[in-house]
């Protein structure tokens, strides 16, 4: 758990099975309650993703709109990507690349120019 001005950033590893779902889905529905900025989960070392998972994040994905809190997904490992696209939900669970390019897109830029910290134009 990494908590910025940004973002709340819940990053998880290895195997995501039925023995710490419940624990995953507490830490998620807890950081929505604070109401942060933005809400991220990262996946980018999960290795293993039990189907209950996807459950969580789209679940995640209904709370943090009710709660006006952006919300993504990062890490396009194969052990989460694999469900989603077999499933169909591409859309309604995209995946991102990196945790810094989505923090770029969900965070609105404190200078009035609409430029991010490198200079690049945000959209």
């Amino acid at each position: 758990m990494t908590r910025t001005a940004d973002a709340s950033v819940v990053a998880a590893a290895g195997e995501l099975d039925l023995a710490v779902t419940d624990r995953l889905a507490s830490l998620l529905a807890d950081e929505l309650r604070g109401r942060p900025r933005a809400l991220v989960c990262d996946t980018s070392a999960v290795k293993f993703c039990a189907a209950r998972v996807l459950t969580i994040l789209i679940d995640t994905v209904a709370d943090a709109a009710v709660a006006r809190v952006p919300f993504a997904v990062v890490g396009r490992q194969r052990a989460l990507l694999r469900p989603i696209v077999a499933l169909g939900l591409e859309e309604t669970l995209p995946v991102h690349g990196s945790v810094r390019e989505i923090l770029d897109r969900l965070t609105p830029s404190p200078d009035p120019s609409g430029l991010d910290a490198h200079g690049n134009s945000r959209p």
